[in-house]
């Protein structure tokens, strides 16, 4: 007979495995011919995680514009999927102009601080 402990340990165990399923791709539609994957990006406005932030999901393998209000404000960057994608920042729209490749930049301001307020689009794509 199995006993109330065990029974309760499995099911314990269950709920955490779901509970820490990495988030590092994302499902978000299927269509009958794919499934299509996103990337986790988070800008703010100011150096160091401060202001406004926002959290964005970006299709893989095609570029994207940053969101209507963010051209050219952005200070901290990050790629929260940086472990299986890797993204590429453009100073211009349509992933034009410069790029930067930093998966994780707190203060875009330091160095020659070409990169920050200066960010236009972005793209994302796996590693």
């Amino acid at each position: 007979m199995v006993s109330i402990k065990a029974t309760a340990v499995v099911v314990a165990l269950n709920i955490f495995t779901a509970a820490a399923a990495p988030a590092m791709s994302l499902i978000t539609s299927r269509d009958d011919s794919h499934i299509l994957a996103q990337a986790s990006i988070y800008i703010c406005r100011d150096t160091r995680w401060n202001g406004q932030c926002q959290n964005v999901l970006v299709n893989l393998d095609s570029c994207a514009n940053v969101p209507n209000g963010w051209n050219d404000v952005i200070s901290s960057i990050r790629n929260d999927s940086r472990s299986n994608y890797k993204c590429v920042w453009y100073l211009d729209s349509n992933c034009n102009g410069a790029s930067y490749d930093n998966q994780d930049d707190a203060d875009l301001s330091d160095g020659n601080g070409r990169f920050n307020d200066s960010i236009s689009s972005y793209s994302c794509k796996q590693k």
